[in-house]
């Protein structure tokens, strides 16, 4: 009994016949009960800890506290659009990052980056200051003319400090290539008519 009390694998009593405070041995249980708190995108702003209180009638606990930390970061990319088929970079902002943490890049059919297909890609991480870093994908030229308009990469990361318990961030950007459309203005007036103007419109569009 003594060994149980000290495991705290016990129920308190009073013997009634000793007049003292006694335990009563029993087996440890591992029932486990999950609680969620969702936090809404809107609410999601900033840096937070949340305070978790529980209270448990088997184990003589009230309102015993543990802190949950919830970090933001903010991931900014933005689309690319080619006019010479030259090399391209794609461009991953990342803000407010607790510890710096790796960026990898996804290419249009899904299969990640390597720093080793230098033939294609310069893979760049970038600095990490104070929470901030911008990574960046090269795209040289021999791939960009395998490429066709509108191919989704995407950039990837996830947090450093909490792997186990954070998601992938994972951004898509499209990379599309400018092409040449011709528009004439043409017309038909009454004859004898002064015509004013014909014309041609050179119009770069995303092909």
């Amino acid at each position: 009994i003594g060994r149980c009390c000290l495991e705290k694998r016990w129920n308190r009593c009073y013997n009634f016949v000793r007049k003292q405070l006694c335990c009563i041995c029993r087996e440890l249980t591992f029932n486990s009960q999950t609680t969620t708190l969702t936090v809404k995108a809107a609410a999601n702003t900033a840096d937070s800890t949340y305070t978790c209180a529980i209270t448990s009638n088997e184990w003589l606990q009230t309102n015993k506290e543990t802190n949950v930390v919830l970090n933001v970061f903010s991931v900014i990319v933005n689309d690319v659009t080619d006019a010479v088929k030259s090399d391209q970079t794609l461009t991953c902002t990342v803000s407010g990052l607790s510890q710096n943490t790796p960026v990898s890049w996804i290419d249009p059919n899904d299969n990640e980056i390597t720093d080793s297909d230098f033939n294609n890609y310069v893979v760049d991480q970038g600095t990490y200051v104070l929470g901030n870093k911008v990574a960046t994908l090269t795209i040289k030229q021999a791939k960009v003319v395998t490429l066709n308009s509108g191919s989704v990469f995407k950039c990837k990361l996830k947090s450093a400090v909490y792997p186990a318990n954070s998601p992938d961030v994972v951004k898509e950007i499209i990379f599309s290539f400018l092409g040449l459309v011709i528009q004439p203005t043409s017309k038909e007036v009454e004859l004898g008519t002064e015509l004013q103007y014909l014309a041609l419109s050179l119009v770069s569009v995303k092909s």
